[in-house]
């Protein structure tokens, strides 16, 4: 895992924030260096082999999809694509990479309160 936890953080955050906090960006490699590779090989596969785009428009939930702009694991058209299959899903792009919960957390935050407490939401 070490010699693959530079790159991943690479994807999963932008420059601009791995300069800002680079302790938080150590300390989230740390903890991926120290995930078992077997695990993290078989949910990459997992996640790459599952398609679901074809039981989109079968989802009747109200969905937020949140997508970071500079996110080249899940790019934002793939958001979009999301977004318009989803019967009503509100589509929001923060500036940010991978994990944008963390890059840009306080709007990713407000987001999904909005979202939660909308008449839009779920529950």
């Amino acid at each position: 895992m070490k010699s693959i936890a530079t790159g991943v953080m690479e994807r999963w955050f932008t420059p601009a924030f791995r300069a800002k906090v680079p302790g938080t960006v150590a300390q989230i490699q740390k903890t991926l260096e120290e995930t078992d590779p077997e695990g993290y090989t078989a949910c990459c596969a997992a996640v790459r082999d599952y398609d679901c785009r074809e039981q989109l428009e079968e989802i009747s939930a109200q969905t937020l999809v949140i997508t970071g702009a500079h996110d080249p694991a899940t790019p934002p058209a793939d958001g979009r694509f999301l977004a318009a299959h989803i019967r009503g899903a509100k589509y929001t792009e923060l500036d940010a990479a991978h994990l944008s919960n963390m890059e840009d957390g306080a709007r990713f935050t407000g987001e999904l309160a909005a979202f939660l407490s909308s008449e839009e939401a779920p529950f």
